[in-house]
């Protein structure tokens, strides 16, 4: 076996450790919150190269007049970048027709360069890009610039199976990792360093954090980054009316081989024909966390709501190269679906993990 192929079963093993480890912090005592509240909070999942569907969410969901108090964003990997955007777009830098313009040009080239046939692959072009668009075009030049209260997530891991600790760095102060003065840039290139495939990165200066290599945000706890918002509620003394969820469809068919052609690597469809799908593991993540965050906070579970694009169409999470072509179809998608609440969202899960359990014994 070949070293490309270990590498990826070494990632496989990370995302099924990372979705499925035991969660202490799901079974704690709801913390109290305040009575009063006021304003809209948008929660953003990792979506990698899936990024147009939740901007196209979003943007449904500000022609709908439903982003109009929006006092808080979390976002983690590319859900990250579309706190940001989103960011510019309610303060009046930039508008949806603008950002459309940017999403429909990017192109692998723009996020990565694979020349060698080995992982992780070179991202030095998603930095010079973040670069051109959040700095020299919106100048955002550290994360403290963000308007609107902005929490991204990024994960400190120093073994593969080792300790992960998660910190929440926002543009307003909720924490004590927070430091408003970081470079926008390095922060974003650390929440987007998906494990194994890109390369960890360094945020320069770091004061409060320690001074090491980041990866992905979303390897941690924050695979939906919703412990930032309780951190934001604390720290003002005043909750949030109504919380959106956002996030990207996962596809229903085994696409590892494929997702590693696009990468530069080539395992002949070994794991696609093992019918290994790295989307069912990250949507058993995604859905773990959000029962998480209903069973730690049961007093938001009447003000949440979930949107999470179902079409039948299919795009790799690393191919950046049909990013207009998602837009649209999950633009179209959403003029025809609301919103869920969450407990109804959650319903179908629970009611299969119940019926397996009883099956089981």
């Amino acid at each position: 076996m070949n070293r490309g192929i270990l590498i990826i079963i070494a990632f496989i093993s990370v995302i099924s450790v990372v979705s499925f480890r035991n969660d202490k912090s799901s079974r704690q005592i709801p913390a109290k919150f305040p009575v009063k509240r006021s304003g809209t909070a948008i929660i953003l999942t990792g979506a990698a190269a899936r990024i147009p569907q939740e901007a196209a969410l979003l943007e449904e969901l500000y022609n709908r007049g439903l982003l109009k108090n929006v006092v808080f964003i979390s976002g983690v990997s590319s859900g990250a970048l579309n706190a940001v955007a989103l960011n510019a777009i309610l303060s009046g830098k930039m508008t949806w027709n603008e950002y459309r313009k940017i999403l429909f040009s990017i192109r692998n080239s723009d996020i990565f360069i694979q020349g060698e046939k080995k992982l992780p692959v070179n991202t030095s072009p998603e930095r010079e890009f973040l670069t051109s668009v959040f700095e020299k075009k919106l100048g955002y030049h550290i994360i403290g610039d963000l308007k609107i209260p902005t929490s991204i997530s990024f994960t400190e891991m120093k073994h593969i199976a080792g300790k992960r600790e998660v910190y929440r760095m926002c543009s307003r102060k909720i924490n004590n990792e927070t430091d408003t003065t970081l470079r926008l840039t390095d922060v974003l290139m650390a929440t987007t360093a998906f494990p194994i495939a890109f390369p960890p990165a360094k945020i320069s200066n770091v004061k409060t954090i320690p001074d090491a290599e980041y990866i992905d945000g979303g390897v941690g706890e924050d695979h939906v980054p919703f412990k930032a918002l309780f951190e934001f509620e604390k720290y003002r003394g005043l909750g949030v009316e109504k919380v959106f969820i956002i996030s990207r469809k996962s596809d229903s068919i085994p696409a590892v081989s494929e997702e590693l052609r696009v990468l530069g690597i080539n395992d002949k469809g070994i794991f696609d024909k093992m019918g290994i799908s790295m989307d069912n593991i990250l949507k058993r993540g995604i859905i773990k966390r959000m029962t998480a965050y209903a069973q730690q906070h049961p007093e938001m579970i009447n003000r949440t709501w979930v949107w999470v694009p179902d079409f039948s169409d299919n795009f790799l999470m690393f191919s950046f190269d049909k990013l207009q072509q998602q837009y649209q179809v999950t633009s179209a998608w959403a003029k025809t679906h609301d919103p869920e609440p969450i407990g109804n969202f959650l319903l179908p899960y629970i009611l299969n993990r119940r019926a397996e359990y009883y099956s089981a014994n």
